[in-house]
């Protein structure tokens, strides 16, 4: 399909009410011959000359900057598609582009062109051409070996615009300790109530964004700073409480220690992460959920008993003694004292 741009409207609307090239260009202020550039497509439209078209036509600024700049979209995107050797239908699968249909991730204007699905896509992660979807991946993102870039990308931006709706205290480095009780005692009632966390983070002068997560990613979480801002984000694979909080108090630990450093940079967390930094903030979680001298000294010996507890959550210990291979996954101790909990979708 032959690409449109303003100057082919152009034509039609000269045609339509019998108007001269030598006429229209008086009109507007340029010569004769600097229009026929502009309508041979030899010549781009300066904001002077789309001002002066919308005053002589009516038609709004708006509409001629929009064509334009939805022509040289496309003229980039089958530029980027041409040099990676790619169809359209297989860079949009590198976005599981049916998964955001069905999800309804992002308002799609048509689901038929997949011009207009790429042109969509583009919108929403707020770049202004294939290229600089992997350039902010590289600049912006902590793990490189993340192989599933689009994805990523796709919910952090989904993340971020769910933190605008969001109003925030002023943070204090003094608010992890608060957070962390809160949660305690939350985990102590077998409590999850996503609003009631989402209301104490911001009053702590945190973003917190739990988000269903693409297909085929690997995503537990991510911390990030907005203007000074910490942000948490959290994916919805956890099904079970101490799951749940543990990924949390991850991305806490992360901003106890990571501040700084994701000012320049998005620290995402993947499920099956080993690298040391990943460690360390997971040492600290297991840490905030149960004392690691309570736990070596009480938690792990042969006679506890666990449903005489009392000291720390049993969701948050049955979780560490499976994590560490003295509980099985998938036995009746596990189950009963880590329960599952009910999150919207």
């Amino acid at each position: 399909m032959r690409k449109l741009r303003f100057k082919d409207y152009l034509l039609d609307y000269l045609e339509f009410y019998h108007i001269s090239n030598k006429d229209f260009a008086n009109r507007i202020g340029i010569s004769e011959k600097h229009l026929i550039d502009i309508l041979s497509g030899n010549c781009d439209l300066s904001s002077s000359v789309i001002a002066s078209i919308s005053l002589v036509t009516n038609i709004p600024i708006e509409y001629i900057y929009n064509v334009e700049a939805s022509y040289k979209l496309e003229v980039q995107i089958d530029s980027y598609l041409k040099e990676h050797h790619l169809t359209k239908k297989a860079y949009l699968a590198k976005f599981h582009y049916r998964d955001l249909m069905k999800e309804k991730y992002i308002d799609f204007k048509d689901r038929e062109d997949s011009m207009e699905l790429i042109k969509d896509i583009l919108k929403f992660l707020r770049v202004s051409s294939p290229e600089k979807v992997y350039e902010i991946n590289s600049q912006a993102h902590y793990k490189s070996r993340n192989d599933k870039p689009e994805l990523l990308l796709l919910w952090l931006e989904k993340c971020y615009r769910e933190t605008l709706k969001q109003k925030v205290s002023e943070y204090h480095k003094e608010n992890i300790s608060q957070l962390v009780d809160y949660i305690l005692k939350c985990a102590h009632k077998n409590q999850f109530d996503e609003q009631a966390l989402i209301r104490k983070f911001n009053q702590n002068g945190i973003y917190l964004v739990i988000q269903k997560d693409l297909p085929g990613s690997k995503i537990r979480g991510a911390f990030r700073v907005h203007r000074n801002i910490p942000a948490i984000y959290l994916t919805y694979k956890h099904q079970r409480i101490a799951d749940i909080y543990f990924a949390l108090l991850h991305e806490v630990a992360h901003l106890k220690s990571d501040f700084n450093k994701a000012k320049a940079t998005s620290l995402v967390t993947y499920e099956d992460d080993h690298e040391e930094i990943e460690r360390k903030r997971d040492q600290q979680a297991f840490n905030w959920m149960v004392d690691d001298h309570y736990y070596t000294e009480v938690c792990c010996k042969k006679d506890y008993d666990i449903s005489l507890e009392n000291h720390y959550p049993k969701s948050f210990i049955v979780y560490r003694l499976a994590h560490d291979g003295y509980l099985k996954y998938r036995s009746k101790t596990y189950q009963m004292f880590n329960p599952k909990i009910t999150i919207k979708q």
